[in-house]
């Protein structure tokens, strides 16, 4: 018998049980920052749930596909065979709709690299969401081989994608943090 391992699920009670263990030790002490914190990691455990869908156990041997793009701005290719194919079917808005949750993916870790770990420099935040999204590509793979998820891919354009994405995230945080800071500001004198 094979069962799904659930790891938001898993995360979602370790993580509440993290959070009364942080309370319990330091009560009311910067509350904002850590439920800033807090949200960051139930945003982590989402991702990889997201990019693993569940784990198998035990393994399961016809999972063991592997598969790889190394094509970058491959799925606009995919776009347009699956436009010319069957029009504005099912099929192709799943593409585009895939395409944009890889690009909307790692948009919250582009606000969080600057908000909790004080990373502001452009060239590190991309070094970052890069590496991030590679490890989340590799792990695919190698779970994949392993028969421990369903086939999972290692795809140049998540890298591109999440990277991207990630990216308009600082960006979006950048713009709006002076303006909040200005409200506040004036809210308090």
């Amino acid at each position: 018998m094979h069962y799904i391992l659930d790891i938001e699920k898993i995360g979602r009670i370790l993580l509440l049980i993290f959070v009364v263990i942080d309370f319990i030790k330091h009560g009311k002490k910067n509350i904002l920052r850590r439920i800033i914190y807090y949200s960051f990691i139930y945003y982590m455990i989402n991702v990889i749930q997201l990019t693993t869908g569940g784990i198998f156990i035990p393994p399961r041997e016809e999972l063991r596909i592997v598969t790889y793009n190394f094509i970058p701005f491959r799925f606009v290719f995919d776009w347009i065979q699956k436009y010319s194919s069957t029009g504005f079917s099912w099929f192709f808005r799943r593409a585009v709709i895939l395409t944009v949750y890889n690009f909307i993916m790692l948009f919250p870790l582009g606000i969080y690299l600057p908000l909790l770990f004080g990373v502001s420099d452009i060239k590190k935040v991309t070094l970052y969401l890069f590496l991030t999204t590679l490890a989340i590509e590799t792990y695919q793979v190698i779970f994949s081989y392993f028969g421990l998820v369903m086939m999972r891919t290692f795809n140049v354009d998540d890298l591109i994608l999440n990277t991207l994405g990630g990216i308009m995230g600082y960006y979006v945080y950048e713009a709006l943090i002076p303006r909040i800071r200005r409200k506040f500001r004036y809210h308090s004198s």
